[in-house]
């Protein structure tokens, strides 16, 4: 039963979208740490709801994947998006 409700918990978590107020966290964050461009996109990291998944470019158009964490504030380089490494965006209208 406790599998059960962990499990759903998980998914609703996953499914939540990243609040304004949250991104403005994330990025104050990323400023904190010197990271500079543009933020390209947010994802919470599936079953937590204080860890995301942030997409970043630079001038030079190269996007990069990083793991953002507003209870360890922290950010942490995962790898360059490229033809080997892509991030995936769930649609939510795909049912």
């Amino acid at each position: 039963m406790t599998e059960n409700l962990d499990k759903r918990k998980e998914i609703e978590l996953a499914d939540k979208e990243v609040s304004q107020i949250e991104m403005m966290k994330i990025i104050a964050l990323f400023r904190k740490e010197g990271f500079k461009g543009e933020y390209e996109d947010f994802q919470r990291v599936s079953g937590t709801d204080r860890e995301f998944f942030v997409v970043m470019s630079n001038e030079q158009g190269i996007k990069a994947l990083f793991r953002a964490s507003l209870m360890l504030n922290s950010v942490a380089f995962q790898y360059v998006l490229d033809d080997k490494h892509t991030f995936v965006q769930e649609d939510a209208d795909a049912s």
